[in-house]
């Protein structure tokens, strides 16, 4: 195995549980690496805001050292207390994907601030809302979303997703760029982002490269950073996409301290 520096995760279907915990064997584990002298992170699809305020709420803040948010359009770094905003979509964009897929009848929403913004309440953004400690703020979109955003996500059920991406495969567009994130979560962000171009800015600052990295995630908006860091990790609940592309595919599921199980063999 390569040498390894850096320890990335996903969250939903990696380090977290199905009840949204981390298990107190994989926080040893995690911390055991981190007294080794690894650097560990988190590179999710939430918002920067909703990855610190359940990190403080896993018991995890002792522990992680950087946030990768919103699919790599935000980063902070927790030693230089520094935030970095990256590539952003601009309203005008948000407003033509919106009205793109209009047809769909689905329920686009943004995370701006403390709030999730969106047209209508649903079950999928109360959780997201839920898991990310953020309100709900009901508006007309259109008028709402004025500044850039991080990105927009579709509440999709997850009987209509391959429709949804079926969809995009036939309108794709050069100002942005799209994938599932969950079951019933489709996201929109700038076309140079992934989670890598935030992991691979916080290497930067302390002298490493991808190839010293070890990522682990679990479904689409991870395939970029499986494939490119030095060591791809997929869950063995992960999509078939992310498996293809993985160096490794665990043994046991995020429900059964999968990551950990990886981690013990990298130490």
């Amino acid at each position: 195995m390569k040498q390894i520096r850096v320890i990335v995760m996903d969250m939903d279907g990696t380090l977290l549980t199905s009840d949204k915990i981390v298990t107190e064997y994989t926080k040893k584990i995690l911390r055991k690496m981190k007294e080794k002298g690894y650097r560990i992170g988190i590179a999710s699809g939430r918002p920067l805001i909703g990855i610190m305020r359940t990190v403080e709420a896993l018991g995890i803040d002792d522990i992680i050292q950087f946030m990768v948010a919103s699919n790599g359009a935000q980063m902070y770094d927790i030693e230089k207390e520094k935030e970095y905003d990256f590539y952003q979509l601009e309203p005008e964009i948000i407003h033509e994907i919106i009205d793109l897929y209009s047809p769909f009848d689905l329920n686009p929403y943004v995370y701006q601030g403390a709030s999730c913004y969106a047209y209508k309440n649903d079950s999928i953004i109360q959780r997201a809302a839920r898991n990310n400690h953020l309100d709900i703020q009901l508006c007309d979109m259109k008028k709402e979303i004025t500044k850039p955003q991080s990105k927009l996500v579709l509440s999709t059920p997850p009987e209509r997703m391959a429709d949804v991406e079926a969809f995009y495969e036939c309108h794709k567009s050069d100002r942005y760029r799209a994938f599932k994130s969950q079951a019933d979560m489709f996201e929109f962000v700038h076309p140079k982002l992934s989670k890598v171009y935030g992991i691979e800015s916080y290497c930067k600052e302390y002298g490493y490269t991808l190839d010293e990295v070890i990522s682990f995630g679990d479904t689409t908006n991870d395939l970029e950073m499986v494939r490119e860091c030095g060591v791809g990790v997929c869950m063995c609940n992960g999509t078939d996409d992310v498996k293809k592309a993985a160096d490794i595919i665990t043994e046991k599921s995020n429900d059964e301290d999968g990551v950990a199980q990886v981690l013990e063999n990298l130490s």
